[in-house]
């Protein structure tokens, strides 16, 4: 899906966009809607030379769809992050801070090129939780072959809801507050702690949070404000004239699904079971793409454990 805002052209949905989509919906447990349309989302932002952003809002590719997080990613319970929908739209362009002193640079190279984006229910209560179920979506979607996810490449990057709420109200009263663009692990973890810690102080103070879209900096280790945070009704959504309805059959739904690898749960547990490797071991080959099948083609007549020990190592 590419629109480079020239006059006289029109949009063009590129179909390996929905086949990467598909296998992104299938492989985080999701149902791929059978029709998916695109809407024009209407806002004026120097990251958006159109004036509007393609995307998928009313009928996404994707509904539903969970990650589960337990012992495995460190903690001493399991719980189930539910995913809302999946859908395509335009990417912005990238903003570039801190080159020019009381300016910011915009790289228009990749503004109107497709993504994936994946929203999630409220269902993340700590900035551990919410780093974890990012690491792990990362290493997915990678293993699956859907992106290579380098974060330090812009090729995955995340958009963090946050809000604080009184400990005798409702867990969802709290005005939430949207950090954009955090490009790492650890951003993404510094940076919901730093705006939980702003939103707690001023509530403590007697204050009212505003519905706001912030940034991070990550050197002083606080949040600030990008611009007030429009409301759905604002953005005008109406459906996108020039890109046609998209109808999936059930026997596409069905090759895809069938051209999907070994999931990494299930590759998990097989390397356990079948080679008695140890939980690092096969966490670091997972995390590698192709270590796991280069291990496999390479354990025969050898014992297992020197091997992975050989190849985590090196």
């Amino acid at each position: 899906m590419v629109d480079a805002s020239i006059p006289g052209f029109l949009p063009r949905l590129n179909p390996q966009c929905i086949d990467l989509a598909a296998q992104a919906v299938l492989g985080l447990n999701g149902q791929v809607q059978h029709m998916s349309s695109f809407d024009r989302k209407h806002y004026f932002y120097y990251d958006q030379p159109l004036g509007y952003q393609i995307t998928q809002h009313f009928y996404p590719i994707g509904r539903g769809g969970f990650i589960e997080l337990g012992p495995d990613e460190g903690f001493g319970y399991t719980k189930r992050v539910r995913i809302n929908q999946i859908q395509l739209e335009q990417d912005t362009a990238k903003s570039v801070h801190g080159v020019s002193p009381g300016h910011v640079l915009i790289d228009l190279n990749r503004a109107g090129v497709a993504l994936i984006e994946v929203v999630s229910e409220p269902d993340m209560e700590t900035a551990e939780e919410a780093t974890q179920f990012v690491r792990k979506m990362q290493m997915l979607l990678r293993h699956i072959g859907v992106s290579n996810c380098n974060m330090e490449d812009g090729s995955i990057r995340c958009d963090v809801n946050v809000s604080v709420h009184h400990r005798d109200s409702d867990r969802l009263s709290g005005t939430r507050c949207e950090l954009k663009n955090l490009n790492s692990l650890k951003v993404i973890r510094n940076a919901i702690d730093a705006e939980a810690t702003r939103q707690k102080n001023i509530l403590v103070s007697g204050g009212v949070v505003d519905q706001e879209t912030r940034g991070f900096n990550a050197q002083k280790g606080t949040t600030f404000l990008s611009r007030t945070k429009e409301s759905a009704p604002d953005y005008r959504y109406m459906p996108d004239p020039d890109i046609p309805e998209i109808r999936i059959s059930a026997s596409w739904i069905k090759r895809v699904q069938s051209m999907l690898p070994e999931l990494p749960e299930a590759t998990r547990l097989r390397l356990q079971q079948q080679y008695g490797l140890s939980r690092e071991d096969i966490e670091t080959m997972i995390n590698e793409p192709g270590c796991v099948s280069f291990f496999e083609s390479s354990v025969s007549g050898r014992d297992p454990k020197r091997v992975a020990a050989w190849i985590t190592s090196e």
